[in-house]
């Protein structure tokens, strides 16, 4: 089973920005990435999208969405700060999920970083290197549910 986790792409600077930073929108290079993004996952299936709260990570995987006419589930797990329920939401697609299509989550850099090192300490290699830019893409794979590799893909607009 695979898992793709994906960073929200390029925002407005949060000290250019006076509201509240959940509300904080990709900028115009966000815009882009997003599009590379949906160009990414054109030709797999996908079996449902979460996304954390913040309008910057749900702008992200819009385009994605609305190519695969799957609707965005919105996730407090994947909320900035959230690293610990994150593990708790792979841990139910994994039980849940084994249809040959395949779950997406997108979410923030620290929640990202810090699953990652989690799944590293668990057995996780990692072939293509470790990295978490924004509008980057981890393909995690899973046998019997346990991590087996995790592939890192940045984005071309980084």
């Amino acid at each position: 089973m695979k898992i793709f986790v994906v960073r929200h792409a390029s925002a407005v600077e949060r000290f250019l920005w006076d509201g509240d930073d959940s509300e904080r929108p990709i900028d115009e290079k966000g815009v882009n990435q997003s599009s590379l993004i949906a160009q990414y996952f054109s030709t797999i299936q996908i079996s449902s999208i979460f996304s954390s709260m913040a309008v910057r990570c749900q702008q992200t995987i819009w385009p994605t969405a609305r190519q695969s006419g799957i609707q965005v589930e919105l996730s407090d797990s994947l909320f900035e700060g959230s690293t610990r329920q994150t593990g708790d939401l792979i841990e139910k697609l994994l039980k849940t999920e084994n249809t040959g299509s395949y779950p997406i989550l997108c979410s923030h850099g620290d929640v990202i970083s810090e699953l990652i090192r989690s799944l590293t300490l668990s057995g996780m290699q990692t072939p293509k290197g470790k990295g978490f830019a924004k509008a980057s893409i981890w393909e995690l794979i899973f046998s019997d549910g346990r991590i087996e590799k995790g592939f890192y893909h940045e984005s071309h607009l980084n």
